[in-house]
């Protein structure tokens, strides 16, 4: 199936429309957005201008305005490329890697296939947060390569399993039997036969990962484990709160519409993959 194909058909399902719109958001959001949108450039700090409610007769002030007069819009918009190429970075590591060993695990089978199993269970076992921490305290780096790095250091292990077990299941498949006989090679069956199989099952745990990956680096920003880029949605809700905000006090939007932008991405990706999962899981599938 082609993956314009695809498209319509997450299109149809409701749920997946949902989802997509979204998602598309916020990559216009991260991507043009900066571009329509400038970052604030607050040179110098007038008292009357701090935490201001939402100003409806500017659209640069429309959600307010953050702790030395900046435009929380303009804020927002100028830390999202950053956090959503973390995230997509983290999620394509985690599913590269995820997939790259559970195949291999469930195909070749054997030796292989109890050594990275044995890897996968360790790394499994360990304590991923307190990981992340450590590793995001001791680096302390602002490359967002190196960051998705860190956050995918032991996400792929769920996604490395669960691949081996349907390899595990396909490769007994008559029509994999086949190839083999025919003299196909492992890269052959691997992508031509296995892999398809797969592509739904990969996109969902894709999405899910770059889920959690944001979760992870607002999470980390918002501790201070990560140097300080007051442009992050981790950093302003970290400042919102030392500014009182949870008491309603004046830094409340600064709090508010960072989460609510924060929520909303989380939102639009469970609902495309509930969308992804309806039309490939044929016990969900309506049409």
């Amino acid at each position: 199936m082609k993956f314009i194909d695809y498209l319509k058909l997450i299109w149809r399902n409701r749920k997946g429309r949902f989802g997509l719109i979204v998602t598309v958001f916020f990559i216009l959001l991260a991507t043009v957005g900066p571009i329509i949108i400038p970052a604030p450039l607050v040179t110098s700090v007038n008292p009357k201008d701090i935490f201001l409610p939402p100003q409806l007769n500017n659209p640069y002030y429309i959600l307010g305005t953050g702790p030395i007069g900046d435009s929380i819009l303009g804020d927002i918009v100028a830390g999202a490329p950053f956090l959503l190429e973390v995230a997509f970075l983290a999620g394509l590591f985690s599913t590269a890697i995820g997939l790259t060993i559970g195949i291999l695990s469930g195909y070749l089978g054997g030796i292989m296939d109890m050594i990275l199993t044995s890897i996968t269970n360790i790394v499994m076992t360990m304590p991923s947060l307190i990981l992340v921490i450590i590793l995001a305290t001791m680096i302390r780096t602002s490359n967002p390569l190196i960051i998705s790095l860190i956050l995918s250091i032991s996400s792929w292990t769920g996604l490395a399993l669960s691949v081996r077990s349907q390899v595990l299941v396909l490769r007994s498949l008559p029509y994999i039997e086949v190839n083999k006989l025919l003299g196909l090679g492992t890269w052959h069956t691997v992508f031509r036969e296995i892999f398809p199989n797969l592509a739904s099952y990969i996109a969902i745990h894709f999405i899910f990962n770059v889920e959690g990956a944001v979760y992870a680096a607002v999470g980390l920003y918002f501790l201070g484990l990560l140097p300080i880029n007051p442009y992050n949605w981790g950093v302003m809700i970290s400042n919102a709160l030392n500014e009182g905000a949870v008491y309603g006090g004046s830094a409340l939007y600064y709090l508010l519409f960072p989460s609510v932008f924060v929520v909303m991405f989380m939102v639009g990706l469970i609902f495309l993959t509930y969308g992804i999962d309806e039309i490939s899981n044929p016990r969900l599938r309506r049409y």
